[in-house]
């Protein structure tokens, strides 16, 4: 009877052993049948939008999708805390440079080179290092100067430069009482648009010595520390009809439309004197997660999200550029909508992304930011001479590429 009571625990306790394993099995299979995806401060206003997008995906393809939106500027530093844990991600949506920075500590995996074809080529060239497509371009947008013309109409002003742009700011303050410009400046991306970089061993060119001098001299006609700000201040200070002008992507039309109607019926926009007319993309990675099946999800994702139809829809719904390519059509019900479309469309083939234009020399973005940032510090809030700021910066440049 002791054997049979003993027998009878044993089959009972491989049972249970074997239910448990059943569910751990089954609790397993769940969460690699789902994704977490990553974008950078797409909420509120494209909530709808991806949700969409989301919905049709999960209908297709079985895979869940749990949606967080983050402000582009603490994506980074949360990969980085959450790599591998329970919370990591599996597609997150970045610049390139954050993308490489990603890339050179092995956090993100690198794309097999089929997937190219259907992407533009210029946009593609911008993910690449060493021939490596580290990241997929979404979507893009080219800078444009958005005014308020009531304030002061540009189109009837002949801008052909920077400098005959800058003559312009001494003016407005002087006749209107409110600053020409918001030089809400990106160092990199900027400073390669206008062509003043010709050598990424030397950011701190006499050309771009040159544009910071201007900058500095007309430092009482511009906004106090705009040198330090963000976009946001920028798109702050326009609505509040505190400066004249802004030099932003065009999306941020929608904002304006949402926020402000009566603003918005006085926008308009205009190119910059941009030499090499710079893209700002925003791109889609893998986290290496080191999971093979969430890993062929998160490229299924990627390829659903930046598809055509889907391109298509959110090129209809605000002003960037797709990354995928397709017959686009830039019309549209609103007049200054469908201009600006038509404008970014034009000079779309001529357009660079600069994004990983120094990775050779020092990878990482965070430490070639601080730099830029410091730089500009000085040349706004210092006591140095142009000069000596750029000796200074010269020399820290070529320390860091040796480090």
């Amino acid at each position: 009877m002791k054997y049979y009571y003993s027998f009878k625990f044993i089959l009972f306790a491989l049972f249970l052993g074997l239910f448990l394993l059943g569910g751990c099995s089954k609790k397993q299979e769940i969460n690699n049948n789902q994704i977490i995806f990553w974008s950078s401060s797409l909420k509120p206003y494209f909530t709808d939008y991806i949700q969409k997008v989301i919905k049709n995906f999960e209908d297709l393809y079985g895979v869940k999708v749990q949606w967080q939106d983050y402000p582009i500027d603490s994506i980074y530093q949360k990969i980085l805390t959450s790599y591998r844990s329970e919370v990591s991600p599996d597609v997150i949506n970045v610049n390139p440079q954050l993308a490489a920075g990603l890339y050179k500590q092995e956090l993100i995996i690198h794309f097999d080179e089929t997937i190219e074809k259907n992407y533009y080529p210029n946009l593609i060239e911008g993910c690449k290092i060493n021939g490596k497509l580290i990241t997929i371009p979404w979507y893009s947008s080219t800078k444009m100067l958005v005014y308020n013309k009531e304030i002061f109409d540009f189109s009837k002003h002949s801008i052909n430069n920077y400098r005959e742009f800058f003559k312009l700011l001494k003016i407005i303050k002087d006749s209107k009482g409110v600053y020409a410009f918001y030089p809400f400046i990106k160092f990199e991306q900027d400073m390669l648009g206008l062509s003043l970089i010709e050598n990424p061993k030397n950011p701190f060119s006499n050309q771009v010595m040159e544009f910071f001098d201007i900058l500095r001299k007309n430092r009482e006609y511009l906004p106090s520390g705009f040198w330090v700000s963000s976009v946001e201040v920028a798109y702050s200070m326009y609505k509040d009809k505190k400066v004249a002008s802004i030099l932003i992507g065009p999306q941020f039309l929608f904002r304006i439309k949402k926020e402000d109607p009566k603003l918005y019926s006085v926008t308009d926009v205009s190119l910059f004197p941009f030499s090499n007319y710079p893209v700002t993309l925003m791109s889609l990675c893998i986290v290496n997660n080191k999971d093979n099946l969430r890993i062929q999800n998160s490229i299924k994702f990627i390829k659903f999200l930046t598809n055509f139809e889907n391109q298509n829809e959110f090129f209809k719904l605000v002003p960037v550029l797709p990354s995928v390519k397709g017959n686009y059509d830039t019309s549209d019900n609103d007049s200054l909508i469908s201009k600006v479309k038509k404008e970014m469309v034009k000079i779309f083939p001529y357009s660079k992304v600069f994004d990983l234009y120094f990775y050779e020399f020092i990878p990482d973005p965070v430490q070639r930011s601080n730099i830029f940032k410091n730089f500009l510090n000085d040349v706004f809030n210092s006591n140095l001479s142009i000069e000596q700021i750029k000796e200074k910066y010269e020399l820290i440049w070529r320390e860091s590429i040796k480090k």
